[in-house]
C-alpha cells in the first residue's frame, strides 16, 4: 500500500464520521431531541474541535436547553474559529440579551454591523437593546437605519414610534404607529403601542376597540385590566367587571385587577350603561352622520371626550 492509500485510509473515515455525527445532530434538533443533539455534536467536535458549524449546532442546542453561559461560550468559540460568521454574531447577542447583558449585547451587534453594515435583523435588534437599556434616542437612530434600508418594515415603525412615545413625542409616535398598521394591519406590538397611546389620551372608547383588536390576537391579564378601566370611564360597570374577571381568571395575583373589581361592582349600582350593539360607542364625532342617527348619541356624546 502506498503513501497516497495510507492516508486515504488515515483520513476518509473521520470525515465521513464527522459528517454523520453533524446530520444526525441536526436531524436530532430538528425534531426537539435535544440530548442525542448534544451528544452529536460533542461527537462531531471531539473529532474536529475548530469545526464553527459545530460550535455554532452546539451553541443552539444549549441555548434552547436554557444553558445560555455554555450557549455563550459555543458562540465565542465558533467565532473564533470565523470572526465574520454572521449566525455566531447573532447568537452571541441573543444569547447575551437573554442573561440581561444590554452592553455586551450591543456591543456585539457593533462588531457584526462592522461587517455586515446593511444587515437590518442587527439594525433593529440592536435598537431592542438599546431601547430596554433607556437609551430612547440612540434606539431611534437603529429603526431609522432599519427604515433607510427598507422602509415596509413594520417593526421598526412600531418600535420607533414606542420610542417616541416614550420621550413625549406623541404626535410623532401616532405617525410611526399608524405606517406600522398600514404595512401589517395584524401586527400585535404596533396594535398595543396605538392602545398605549390612546389610553394615555383618555379616549376611552377608542381604547376598548383596540384592546379587543389586541385579546383577538393575544390575551394577556393587563390588556383585560385596560379595557375594563376603559368601560368604567364610559360607566358601562358590568362590561368592566367581566373584563376584570377575566384578567383575574388569566392571574390570580393581579391585585389591580382585585381592586379596579371591587371598584367597578361599587360603581354597578349607580351606573350601568348598556351599549347593545354599538362597538363605537364613547367615540363620538361631531357633524358625523351616523353619528346623528344614533340611537344612543346623547349617552355618547357625554362620555366622548
Amino acid at each position: 500500500m502506498g503513501a497516497a492509500d495510507d492516508v486515504g485510509q488515515r483520513f476518509l473515515p473521520s470525515v465521513d464520521e464527522l459528517e454523520t455525527a453533524m446530520r444526525s445532530g441536526l436531524r436530532s434538533l430538528d425534531a426537539g431531541h435535544l440530548d442525542d443533539a448534544l451528544r452529536a455534536f460533542n461527537a462531531a467536535l471531539r473529532l474536529k474541535p475548530e469545526y464553527d458549524a459545530a460550535w455554532l449546532a452546539r451553541g443552539h442546542v444549549l441555548r434552547r436547553m436554557g444553558d445560555l453561559e455554555a450557549a455563550l461560550d459555543c458562540f465565542a468559540q465558533a467565532l473564533r474559529v470565523h470572526r465574520e460568521s454572521e449566525e455566531a454574531w447573532l447568537g452571541l447577542a441573543s444569547t447575551l440579551h437573554a442573561l440581561g447583558r444590554r452592553k455586551e449585547e450591543v456591543e456585539a451587534y457593533d462588531e457584526l454591523l462592522k461587517i455586515r453594515p446593511r444587515l437590518v435583523e442587527a439594525w433593529i435588534n440592536k435598537g431592542a437593546a438599546l431601547h430596554e437599556a433607556r437609551d430612547f434616542r440612540a434606539a431611534l437612530a437603529c429603526y431609522d437605519r432599519v427604515l433607510a434600508l427598507r422602509p415596509e418594515h413594520a417593526a421598526a415603525w412600531s418600535n420607533k414610534g414606542a420610542a417616541l412615545l416614550r420621550l413625549g413625542d406623541a404626535a410623532g409616535a401616532e405617525r410611526c404607529i399608524d405606517e406600522a398598521l398600514h404595512f401589517d394591519p395584524d401586527f400585535y406590538d404596533a396594535i398595543l403601542n396605538r392602545l398605549f397611546l390612546l389610553e394615555g389620551k383618555g379616549l376611552h372608547g377608542e381604547t376598548v376597540m383596540w384592546a379587543e383588536r389586541a385579546l383577538r390576537i393575544r390575551e394577556a391579564p393587563w390588556i383585560w385590566h385596560l379595557k375594563g378601566l376603559a368601560h368604567l370611564a364610559l360607566l358601562e360597570s358590568t362590561l368592566a367587571m367581566r373584563s376584570f374577571e377575566r384578567a383575574l381568571e388569566l392571574d390570580p395575583g393581579f391585585k389591580d385587577a382585585r381592586a379596579a373589581l371591587r371598584k367597578a361592582k361599587a360603581a354597578r349600582a349607580k351606573a350601568d350603561f348598556y351599549r347593545g350593539v354599538y362597538e363605537c360607542f364613547g367615540t363620538h364625532l361631531a357633524g358625523d352622520p351616523g353619528c346623528a342617527e344614533c340611537e344612543i348619541a346623547a349617552r355618547c356624546r357625554e362620555v366622548s371626550p
